[in-house]
């Protein structure tokens, strides 16, 4: 029998440290093994995983996790210094690659300089990031979909769960306190007045609008929408590139969109009214029916999520937008830069609901 202990980990782990190259270790083609005096140590190489793939003891412990690493200590009842080596080789594979220790007790441990979130220093001026969403579900999503997206927040992002959360400033009510029900209750009942939500670091500004009525009103189309903010500098730290790109598609697919984005804030195009798809994109889009079946050059580039939207990203540490991609949006599908006008190409209801 063996003792195994698996890394999760943002980056690859490394055998570069000197701990690795000393007498009594040998390279293989599937990686790395100690032999002490009756026990061996194997380490794999790391593996690329699919989100899927990772425990949900270990999901959203760290941003981005992308890879796995296999040690096996061979035999179960190897001596004790060859478990102080196992502990030493774990802390320095994890530590490299900023990943967490997940042992067969389940225990999960992971270096002191292995953090979810580094302190982030706010700028003067600060640049963030928006991802937006607009969507036909009506007040029912209150009762039926907003748990289940609250949820998906808890275990993929928590930092956007509310702090606070009322309806004017500073707000009255402390999430720790009276519990994710009371909030959703909240949600429910004071929707029409406005949601103060006060999330932590590195979000910035969360807006949920569920229109009284979807569709078409007497002063134009109205859609669902949900808005996150946040500070674009959380890209420089590990892993949050790629939970951020992963939590969008997967709140994508949750809200099913017929359009969705993520760009800088200050182009932000954000309200319920919707008249249009905005002629500058930013840096990812998804779309879905009926915009689907009225961008051809759009889905001939896109990749597909598991519900069938379709969407085109270009979301790196260095801001970039979709237009190096896709050169342009169909003009008669563009947003009108007159607020009472909507796209040429209207694929909606109305937009305007005509009197009686």
């Amino acid at each position: 029998m063996s003792y195994d202990i698996s890394i999760w980990s943002v980056n690859k782990t490394s055998f570069e440290n000197e701990i690795f190259h000393q007498e009594g270790t040998k390279r293989q083609n599937d990686g790395l093994i100690f032999e002490g005096p009756n026990w061996q140590i194997m380490i794999g190489n790391p593996q690329e995983v699919m989100e899927e793939d990772i425990p949900e003891e270990v999901v959203g412990l760290l941003p981005g996790i992308k890879y796995f690493t296999e040690i096996i200590l061979e035999p179960l009842g190897a001596s004790k210094r060859a478990f102080q080596i196992l502990k030493k080789i774990s802390k320095i594979l994890a530590q490299s690659s900023h990943g967490i220790i997940f042992d067969e007790r389940g225990t999960i441990s992971s270096p002191s300089s292995v953090k979810r979130l580094e302190t982030i220093k706010v700028k003067d001026e600060p640049d963030y990031l928006q991802m937006t969403w607009w969507f036909m579900k009506d007040h029912t999503f209150i009762k039926d979909g907003f748990k289940a997206f609250l949820e998906f927040i808890e275990s993929t992002l928590p930092e956007a769960l509310p702090r606070r959360y009322g309806i004017y400033e500073p707000p009255q009510f402390k999430l720790a306190e009276k519990g994710k029900e009371h909030f959703i209750q909240f949600v429910s009942e004071n929707l029409r007045e406005g949601i103060v939500w006060y999330p932590s670091k590195p979000f910035t500004y969360i807006d949920i609008d569920i229109p009284p009525k979807i569709g078409a009103t007497r002063e134009g189309f109205r859609a669902s929408y949900i808005t996150m903010e946040f500070l674009e500098e959380v890209l420089n730290q590990p892993g949050w590139t790629t939970e951020l790109k992963r939590f969008w598609l997967k709140a994508s697919d949750q809200l099913q969109p017929f359009y969705g984005e993520m760009r800088k804030a200050k182009f932000s195009i954000g309200d319920t009214w919707w008249r249009g798809i905005p002629k500058k994109l930013g840096n990812a889009a998804i779309i879905g029916k009926p915009y689907i079946d009225l961008w051809p050059e759009f889905i001939k580039k896109a990749q597909k999520t598991d519900t069938g939207l379709y969407y085109i990203e270009n979301i790196k540490q260095d801001y970039q937008d979709l237009h190096s991609i896709i050169e342009e949006v169909p003009e008669e599908l563009i947003k009108p830069k007159t607020k009472k006008k909507h796209s040429r190409n209207w694929p909606f209801e109305g937009p305007f609901l005509k009197y009686k």
